[in-house]
């Protein structure tokens, strides 16, 4: 009876959290739940990922020196050197650029097929532009101009811009190369590289023979 009565005081006083002691008043007290570990708190994962390894500490090895500390800046220098050595040299090491078809085409060595040439550059044919300004620069055919070899290589570079704009693969790439070998422009790889990207997509629309013959990116 008395304990009876004292279960029905501990409802009245406490609730449930004191019924249940009650009832386990007589007898061993249940196990209590694990309560949270409170010098643990829960870290975000972010925390977590940041935390460097050489932070967590060695099960088995002993705490380094200080006289062993300064050693991993000496050693991870050299390191960093050596790896950013090998991309320098990438980036110098690139193959020589051929020639432009153009500049491989004989040259003239009379005034008339010189003549003939000038005629066919009058017709925009870019070609015969570069072959004739050649001849004006070397004098294969008797006779140096330089402000005639001049303006033929503007009307051949004006003419494959053109042809270039209206979607010719051909002029693209023959542009591509002359920037690539500084060859009538300033030499620069990153237009060269631009017009080689230009070819190679109008190459997805036709198949013209200089489409087997574009760099690979």
């Amino acid at each position: 009876m008395a304990a009876r009565a004292a279960t029905w005081l501990a409802i009245a006083v406490g609730g449930t959290a004191g019924a249940l002691a009650a009832l386990g008043g007589s007898g061993s007290a249940p196990a209590a739940a694990p309560a949270p570990s409170v010098g643990l708190p829960l870290r975000p994962v972010a925390a977590i990922a940041a935390q460097s390894p050489s932070a967590m500490p060695a099960a088995a090895s002993p705490a380094p020196s200080a006289s062993s500390e300064p050693a991993s800046p000496s050693v991870s220098a050299p390191t960093a050197s050596a790896a950013a050595a090998p991309s320098a040299a990438v980036e110098v090491a690139r193959p020589p650029a051929p020639p432009p078809a153009a500049d491989l085409l004989p040259l003239p060595t009379t005034k008339e097929k010189l003549l003939r040439q000038e005629m066919h550059c009058d017709q925009r044919k870019a070609e015969a532009c570069i072959v004739a300004a050649r001849s004006y620069e070397g004098g294969s055919a008797g006779l140096t101009d330089p402000e005639k070899a001049a303006k033929y290589r503007r009307i051949a570079l004006t003419a494959w811009i053109s042809q270039c704009d209206h979607n010719s693969a051909l002029a693209c790439a023959t542009l591509a190369t002359m920037y690539r070998a500084g060859s009538g422009v300033p030499q620069s790889d990153r237009n060269a590289d631009a017009l080689f990207a230009r070819a190679r997509e109008l190459c997805r629309f036709n198949d013209a023979p200089i489409c087997h013959e574009l760099p690979s990116p």
